[in-house]
């Protein structure tokens, strides 16, 4: 069994997802972009985690590709910060899906809008964890993969 936190949108603040890994005790890790800074924090403070990251918007500096293909327990994931599928204006995330349904993957994991969302169609698990930002209330998303199967979960944080 895999436990995976998956974080989007800091914005300055890696204190949020210190406390949720501490909170999830997680086997690795997806940043899906804007603050690069804020998970380099984090991966120097548990060098045991595989951290997998992705550039956002406000990442301009960042080495992080803009798309990450992987596969964890024979899984195929499929992550973007969202910026470059037009997340924010395209309700049905047709862009996303078609790519992620091209990589033929299993998880689509983005971020961007700074809103939660968890869909389960089209054969596929897709998450945005929101913002685990001090912007509005934190969030995040928990993926755990058991015996074969993928199980998505949202989160919060209270505000530290």
């Amino acid at each position: 069994m895999s436990t995976i936190c998956v974080f989007s949108d800091s914005h300055g603040s890696s204190e949020n997802m210190l406390r949720a890994i501490e909170k999830e005790n997680p086997d690795c890790v997806f940043f899906l972009g804007d603050g690069a800074a804020d998970i380099a924090t984090v991966a120097k403070k548990h060098p045991q985690l595989t951290v997998y990251t992705v550039r956002g918007n406000c990442d301009a500096h960042s080495a992080a590709p803009i798309i990450l293909r992987t596969t964890i327990e024979d899984k195929k994931f499929f992550a973007a910060h969202g910026h470059t599928f037009d997340v924010k204006n395209d309700a049905s995330f047709w862009e996303l899906r078609s790519a992620a349904l091209e990589a033929d993957a299993g998880v689509v994991l983005f971020g961007h809008t700074h809103v939660p969302f968890e869909d389960k169609s089209w054969s596929m698990e897709i998450l945005n964890p929101g913002t685990i930002s001090n912007i509005a209330t934190p969030s995040y998303g928990i993926v755990r993969i058991e015996n074969g199967t993928i199980y998505t979960e949202l989160k919060t944080l209270n505000k530290s």
